[in-house]
């Protein structure tokens, strides 16, 4: 796992793991091509294959660590089970893509594109068999075993449940998987402990992790509507499928078991509908699974699925206003009494919007992107802050809020700022803050807050024209800037508008910021302060836009207030910096409640503690 000494290093793998999966790959690929009736693959693949067709093999397998890292999978050894992997097809293209760059010495023919395909669904069987999974970090961070075995007991004891209500008929001893839960046979069992090692992971493709409940209170009901049936059913098969390839199973036209061919072993798209349902079917009972064995589903922030491309995607407002169309559509076709003339019509419309928004979510998408480029990352912000969290929702595809975090010398220079409103505009202005900030900061080397938030608002006031009545803009941003010195724990900071609390003692501050006084920024005056706070081990910095504050929600459709979101951080800073991102999204879910209200604005809270 580590870069040195592990299977993720390409040197430790070519040495320990790449003989005896290239051996494995070799003799699986055979097995598929005999049962498929095909004579010559590697012909019709390479026209200029190497003479040694073992080199070919060996120089085959040396690659696979390098390709997996890059869409964010890794290889760890297993001691008594090995956790089925999710990949997709899109990876599965992916990487299929990679082979024949990587071996670009040859015509992209369909029937190599085909070749490396196949070679990539047997990948994960032949480094089971040396002895490694094929793991991703967002699938496994929270799942043990033992969890994983606590909800196969679960899962089987359910199943029990309805074979005897069916009868002895169905409960008898020929059916095998019939025996309690210790009596299976191993191939079953294994198969019942794969099932639910994923059923979080089902459930984090919808948003949402896995706790006990705390004694003395009852779970919370978990209610999952049809789309998201739809995607854990996706998952569901993903899941089947690499389980039944991990066996040494593969696609073929009828079932076998002797020759393990199945004919489900196709995307999820291309099942029968009958065969979807019986996926929807598994993952419906899930809520009752976690009800039986005491745990409860919470939400968690879209950072946490991010990365995972089977994951629901949280719909932008250019998503619901699209489906509000269709919707809508659907009435009036109802009301016309369903006038073929009016049919058409609409139809036509309905096209022309749908096309219309494809293009404008393109491009946010796009624009998502750039922003996702210049804002700092994980690591970026684990390297200044090892123990912290970023709660960066925007209210559509892009934000009006940005953050930054840099290092130099042993300074660490963090801050949050605001743009005025939210979506494409403010987005653009918090491009340019961005540009400007940095430069304050890492260019010119400004280590003074005030002086770096003086540079900021006058470069962005040049940029607006802001001093020109006729063609200026108006807009602002509010902002906290940090200079933190770990070394003796001071901390300098400045701002205005944005807020930041400190933690220490049990006890939280009151907004040490201040708000944005009017006028502060007449006549090219900038009212900024540079203040010292001199902080102690394991107290902990909260930087807050007022997104969350202004949230409208709860049962009188009020604002959640500052008040209550000082109330909120002092009660979740009794808990890891690890949980304190997922439980402040939780209670962000909460206050919006089953009303669903709309988000009103974007929305970024940042933890640390020092």
């Amino acid at each position: 796992m580590t870069a040195n000494g592990g299977p993720a290093d390409p040197a430790w793998f070519i040495k320990q793991l790449a003989k005896p999966v290239a051996a494995s790959l070799q003799r699986d690929f055979r097995r598929i091509t005999r049962l498929s009736g095909e004579k010559t693959p590697l012909k019709k693949a390479f026209r200029n294959l190497p003479k040694s067709v073992d080199r070919f093999w060996l120089c085959y397998s040396e690659g696979i660590p390098l390709k997996y890292n890059s869409i964010g999978l890794l290889l760890q050894p297993y001691d008594h089970f090995c956790r089925t992997c999710i990949i997709t097809e899109e990876e599965i293209d992916s990487l299929t893509s990679m082979d024949i760059d990587r071996f670009a010495d040859e015509p992209d023919i369909a029937e190599r594109r085909d070749f490396f395909r196949t070679l990539n669904y047997l990948i994960p069987s032949g480094l089971k068999e040396a002895g490694y999974e094929i793991v991703r970090k967002e699938e496994t961070e929270s799942v043990t075993i033992s969890m994983a075995a606590k909800i196969a007991r679960a899962v089987h004891a359910g199943y029990l449940r309805e074979l005897r209500r069916q009868g002895p008929e169905k409960s008898g001893t020929k059916n095998k998987s019939a025996a309690e839960f210790d009596d299976l046979p191993d191939e079953i069992r294994q198969s019942n402990i794969s099932n639910a090692v994923h059923i979080p992971t089902k459930l984090l493709s919808i948003g949402y992790r896995i706790r006990p409940v705390t004694k003395g209170y009852k779970p919370k009901a978990l209610h999952l509507e049809d789309e998201e049936v739809e995607t854990m059913a996706r998952v569901e098969h993903l899941r089947w499928s690499w389980e039944k390839r991990l066996n040494g199973w593969t696609y073929g036209r009828i079932r076998d078991d002797r020759h393990k061919t199945h004919p489900n072993l196709v995307p999820y798209g291309q099942l029968t509908e009958d065969e979807k349902e019986k996926d929807r079917e598994l993952v419906r009972m899930v809520p009752a699974i976690l009800r039986d064995i005491k745990f409860e589903a919470y939400p968690v922030s879209s950072d946490h699925t991010a990365r995972l491309s089977y994951a629901l995607k949280p719909r932008s407002s250019i998503q619901k206003l699209l489906l509000g169309t269709h919707e809508l559509n659907a009435g009036i076709s109802l009301l016309s009494g369903n006038s073929p003339a009016i049919m058409e019509k609409l139809q036509s419309i309905d096209e022309k919007i749908r096309l219309t928004m494809s293009e404008v979510e393109g491009s946010y998408n796009y624009a998502r992107h750039i922003q996702e480029a210049f804002l700092p990352g994980d690591l970026d912000i684990r390297e200044c802050f090892p123990d912290s969290f970023v709660l960066f929702e925007p209210r559509d595809i892009v934000s009006g809020d940005f953050y930054l975090f840099s290092r130099h010398e042993g300074i660490i220079t963090f801050g949050l700022a605001d743009c005025t409103g939210h979506g494409i505009p403010a987005a653009l202005i918090s491009t340019i803050g961005y540009g400007i900030l940095d430069q304050a900061v890492n260019i010119l080397k400004i280590d003074d807050p005030s002086e770096a938030l003086v540079h900021l608002y006058s470069g962005i006031h040049r940029f607006l024209r802001k001093d020109d009545r006729e063609s200026g803009i108006s807009d602002d941003m509010t902002i906290v800037l940090c200079k933190y010195d770990p070394a003796v724990r001071r901390l300098n900071y400045s701002g205005a508008g944005n807020a930041i609390f400190h933690v220490a003692d049990g006890k939280i501050s009151a907004n040490l910021s201040g708000r944005l006084a009017e006028g502060q920024f007449c006549n090219g005056s900038y009212g900024f302060t540079t203040r010292t706070l001199q902080l102690n081990m394991h107290d902990m910095l909260y930087l807050c836009s007022d997104g969350f504050a202004d949230q409208f929600g709860g049962d009188s459709h009020r604002r959640y207030g500052w008040t209550r979101l000082r109330d909120c951080l002092l009660e979740i800073s009794k808990h890891p910096m690890t949980e304190q991102g997922d439980m402040i999204y939780e209670e962000l879910e909460r206050w919006r409640g089953d009303k669903e209200e709309d988000q009103i604005d974007d929305i970024t809270i940042i933890g640390i503690r020092v």
